[in-house]
């Protein structure tokens, strides 16, 4: 059983909007490709084979949301292997019907992990589809001279017609001179098309900015340039520590007691999330305290609020969870350089051990948080070269 297709692969081309992550791989041709191609058949291959059929069709998903938990649980299975553990999945439990996804054995220790995502909700999957729409279609709009500034400044509930669209913004470029618009570095000094359009059952509709930006004088006419060049959108705040808390919501007595450290392995897809996002949720969210003394004086001190995972104020909670393992971005080809963080808790039922693979996050005994690295290289625990993969993704071609 294998993962990806055994067909000849000829389009080196990167991907296009609203390409599913398997969809890319299965089709992108190169050796750099055929590296990462490589390294999941190879880590599939030794996975446990009454789990194979499933993670190979959530692997084989058109859901890039199936694809990356599916491969997580790849990773996770290959780090026990790598760390010299013997790896059971979704092993049976007494008193209950529920199955953690691994029970690692080694030297006579027994680990639980169980795999998490803090992933997107239906609702953001789908408003990211129907933008993934949009661009694509537009970037089959015929437009010689001009590159396309877009900025979607409102989404609608549905999805937007892209044919008029299409047409309308190439009546609009056709009357642009590109030798006439002067570039001066600012957006407001480039021609500007504002779109909007309201469909019916849609109270919200879509609004959509562009601007004109001339191609240089050699790459006008160019066939294979995409016209869509710049792409801007409203920012939103992001809360990571709600995403890690969600993903550890239901896990703290999800087994019952298990005689043996338990672990819940979080994945995150956010860019923003870093230590201190997984420092608060697990801790407590960091707040500065001021006391003022029956003098008037005035003391600070940065203390934690009681809403961590682990800090319930005056006592350690979820003790059951001897460890939450927080993986940010995994991706396939960048395994080798990406170094993620187990984060222990300060008082388990049942302490974790014998896990150098990752960096640990341990509290100290002045409740400061330090951090251990890794003794070894992620290649070279995975047995890959360095660098990994090599050569170049898109090859420049002559």
């Amino acid at each position: 059983m294998t993962i990806f297709s055994a067909i000849t692969r000829t389009d080196p081309s990167p991907a296009v909007h609203g390409d599913g992550r398997f969809k890319f791989l299965d089709r992108v041709s190169g050796a750099y490709w055929d590296q990462i191609r490589d390294l999941i058949e190879d880590w599939f291959s030794r996975l446990c084979p009454d789990a194979q059929a499933d993670v190979r069709g959530r692997l084989r998903s058109k859901d890039d949301r199936q694809f990356s938990g599916a491969f997580f649980e790849l990773y996770l299975h290959e780090c026990l292997l790598r760390m010299g553990y013997t790896v059971t999945c979704h092993p049976v439990l007494e008193g209950t019907t529920r199955r953690p996804d691994f029970l690692a054995e080694k030297d006579g220790r027994s680990i639980y992990v169980e795999a998490r995502s803090a992933s997107d909700s239906d609702v953001a999957v789908g408003a990211a589809a129907r933008i993934n729409a949009v661009y694509e279609s537009l970037n089959r709009l015929d437009s010689p001279n001009f590159s396309l500034w877009i900025e979607v400044v409102r989404q609608g509930l549905g999805p937007l017609r892209a044919k008029p669209l299409r047409g309308r913004l190439e009546r609009w470029l056709s009357g642009l001179d590109p030798d006439k618009v002067k570039l001066g570095g600012r957006r407001d000094d480039l021609p500007s098309h504002l779109y909007e359009e309201q469909t019916e059952g849609d109270d919200v509709g879509w609004i959509i900015e562009f601007w004109a930006i001339p191609k240089s004088s050699e790459a006008r006419g160019r066939e294979g340039v995409r016209p869509l060049g710049i792409f801007g959108g409203n920012a939103a705040r992001v809360n990571d520590e709600v995403g890690i808390l969600g993903a550890l919501s239901d896990k703290g007595a999800a087994y019952g007691p298990l005689g043996a450290p338990f672990i819940v392995a979080v994945a995150s897809s956010s860019m923003s999330l870093d230590d201190h996002d997984v420092y608060n949720a697990l801790y407590g969210t960091e707040m500065l305290q001021i006391t003022t003394a029956p003098d008037g004086t005035e003391s600070h001190a940065v203390v934690r609020e009681a809403n961590g995972y682990w800090y319930a104020g005056d006592n350690w909670d979820h003790r059951r969870v001897s460890a939450v393992l927080v993986v940010k971005q995994l991706h396939p080809a960048f395994v080798g350089n990406q170094q993620h963080t187990i984060w222990e808790h300060p008082d388990p039922e049942h302490a974790v051990e014998a896990l150098p693979m990752w960096r640990r996050a341990i509290l100290g005994a002045d409740s400061q948080m330090e951090f251990i690295d890794s003794p070894r290289a992620q290649t070279d625990w995975f047995g890959l070269g360095n660098p990994w993969p090599k050569g170049e993704p898109f090859p420049r071609q002559a």
